[in-house]
C-alpha cells in the first residue's frame, strides 16, 4: 500500500489498517509514516480526521465523541469478552439461574470453613455403590464444590435440625 492509497480511503479504514500496524511489535507512528512513505506530521494531520485521537497508552486511535448524547445504545461493541462469554454460555448460566430460584443449589455454610477450629479427618464406613452415586451427583451437579466441603455441610444440616 502507498501513499495516494492511504489518502484515498475513508478515515475509518485508513485507522484500521493503521491500527493493525500499530500492533505489530516494533511499529509506532513514526514506522507508520515511514511505511507509508508520507512526513510525520503529515501523517499524524491525516490520522486526525473525522475526530480520531491517539492514545499512547494503548498505542491504538480511537474515534472520539464530543458528546456522550451521540451514542447510541446500539453502537456498544458486542465482541467485548464478557457480553461474548455470556452468549457463549448463555444455557449454562440459564439453568444456574433456574436452579437457584427453584432452591435447588446446594449451599455451604461460611461457618464450616471456621478458621479457629481444629480439623479432624476421619473415616467412614460406607456402601460402595452409594458413595459412587453420591461422588456422581456431587460431579454433576456441583462441579464446583469439593465433595469434603459437601459433607461437612450435609453433617452441619444433621446437627443443626436434630440437636
Amino acid at each position: 500500500m502507498n501513499k495516494d492509497n492511504l489518502l484515498a480511503m475513508s478515515s475509518k479504514e485508513r485507522v484500521k489498517i493503521v491500527n493493525e500496524l500499530l500492533k505489530k511489535e516494533g511499529f509506532d507512528l513514526q514506522k507508520v509514516a515511514d511505511y507509508f512513505n508520507i512526513n510525520y506530521s503529515t501523517f499524524t494531520k491525516l490520522m486526525q480526521e473525522d475526530d480520531y485521537v491517539y492514545i499512547k497508552r494503548e498505542n491504538q486511535y480511537y474515534k472520539f465523541i464530543r458528546d456522550e448524547s451521540q451514542i447510541s445504545p446500539n453502537s456498544i461493541n458486542t465482541d467485548n469478552n464478557e457480553l461474548t462469554y455470556i452468549k457463549d454460555h448463555f444455557h449454562t448460566l440459564k439453568s444456574i439461574i433456574e436452579q437457584y430460584e427453584n432452591k435447588e443449589d446446594f449451599f455451604i455454610d461460611k461457618r464450616i470453613f471456621n478458621t479457629s477450629s481444629k480439623i479432624s479427618t476421619k473415616n467412614f464406613r460406607i456402601s460402595d455403590d452409594l458413595y459412587n452415586q453420591f461422588v456422581k451427583i456431587c460431579q454433576q451437579k456441583f462441579p464446583h464444590l469439593k465433595i469434603q466441603d459437601i459433607l461437612s455441610q450435609l453433617i452441619f444440616n444433621f446437627v443443626n435440625r436434630y440437636s
